[in-house]
C-alpha cells in the first residue's frame, strides 16, 4: 500500500494469558514500539517471493529487538506439529 510499518512488541502477555488457559489474568503488559519503516525501494515488486521475505525479515528483526526475545524462523502451526 506504501504504508510505513510501524513494528511493534507487547511483553508480559505469557503471563496474563498463558497457553491453554480460558481466562486472562490481570496484570499489566508492556508495549514497545519502533521507528515507522517504509519499503518504497520495493515498489511494484509485491509479487517478488525473495522481496517479501526480505521486508518479513526486516519487521521481524526490530520486533525481536524490540521484545528482547529470539527470532524463530517458522510458522507457529510448524513448531506445534514439531
Amino acid at each position: 500500500t506504501g504504508a510505513p510499518v510501524v513494528p511493534f512488541a507487547m511483553i508480559g502477555t505469557d503471563k496474563l494469558q498463558p497457553g491453554g488457559s480460558g481466562m486472562p489474568r490481570p496484570g499489566r503488559v508492556t508495549v514497545r514500539f519502533g521507528e515507522a519503516m517504509e519499503f518504497s525501494r520495493y515498489d511494484g515488486m509485491d509479487r517478488d517471493r525473495y522481496v517479501l521475505r526480505a521486508v518479513t525479515d526486516s519487521v521481524m528483526t526490530e520486533v525481536m529487538r524490540l521484545s528482547g526475545q529470539e527470532y524463530v524462523d517458522m510458522y507457529a502451526t510448524k513448531a506445534k506439529a514439531a
